[in-house]
């Protein structure tokens, strides 16, 4: 099953379960939300209302509009202990990324103005129950799905997350979402490709990992680390980024004047641009 987060308008969002070239709205303002309710499988599978042209607008918001957790895998390819001159490490290393915006895709993002932003395509994890000190053998069945991140932040700033387009639940994807092909392009130049069975650490051992730490709830994110190559370029005004998991789908974001607060503006177009590997 494919979720997603509709922005029908500059204040309204719904969630939706994509059919093929259908969407069907559910009534939960997004799938965060959604994923709070009990036996929320049920809910996402039940008739909805049929997205008609009366809809203003089938532009995807955040997936998720309020994250109580976000817990980053620092450094979890080989590939990127060797961009930073260091040896893989021994055991994983999770991150709480205090979070200043969330973004979805094409929306026009308007970044801190300092100069080592870090950004990056990351497989994230959506939790989809409750979750406290689960073991290794069980943590992949607190996995509601996953999604395409892209966390764009700087030492000492919090971060602007781009989530989306879509969460596809676990049982359309391999186990624990491995052999997937990730990328990443800067104003159309590929920057970064890896591959999910490339993870140090796999989903199941992040899982165990943070709710050894804190109890995990729906709707909570999880994002496995990046690839190489995330610091090629220093983004500018008008720089184009283009991120995408084969098999989840892809974010496109464009960066604004970084030289005002940070905030994320609605790209004022209509028209879907679901993307489906």
């Amino acid at each position: 099953m494919r979720l997603t987060t509709l922005r029908l308008t500059t204040t309204r969002t719904a969630a939706a379960r994509a059919d093929r070239n259908r969407l069907t709205l559910l009534p939960f303002p997004d799938v965060g939300t959604l994923l709070t309710r009990e036996s929320w499988q049920e809910h996402s599978t039940e008739p909805g209302e049929p997205l008609t042209p009366t809809h203003a607008s089938t532009v995807t918001a955040p997936l998720i509009t309020r994250l109580a957790t976000f817990a980053q895998a620092e450094v979890n390819y080989a590939t990127r202990a060797r961009e930073l001159n260091s040896p893989p490490p021994s055991k994983p290393r999770l991150l709480t990324t205090p979070v200043v915006a969330l973004a979805g895709d094409r929306d026009i993002l308007r970044l801190t103005p300092a100069p080592d932003i870090r950004w990056g395509v990351e497989l994230g994890v959506v939790i989809g129950q409750y979750t406290s000190r689960v073991p290794k053998a069980r943590a992949l069945s607190s996995v509601a799905g996953y999604t395409v991140v892209n966390t764009f932040a700087a030492l000492g700033w919090p971060a602007t997350v781009v989530i989306g387009p879509q969460l596809v639940t676990a049982d359309e994807l391999p186990l624990g979402a491995r052999g997937l092909t990730l990328t990443a392009a800067l104003d159309g130049r590929l920057r970064q490709k890896a591959n999910t069975s490339d993870l140090l650490f796999d989903v199941a051992t992040l899982i165990e990992l943070a709710s050894s730490r804190t109890a995990l709830m729906p709707g909570d994110l999880i994002t496995t680390g990046t690839p190489a190559a995330i610091n090629a370029e220093r983004l500018h005004d008008g720089s184009s980024i283009t991120v995408a998991i084969k098999g989840i789908g892809e974010l496109h974001n464009t960066v604004a004047d970084r030289t005002v607060p940070t905030t994320v503006q609605v790209r004022p177009e209509s028209g879907s641009r679901q993307r489906q590997d």
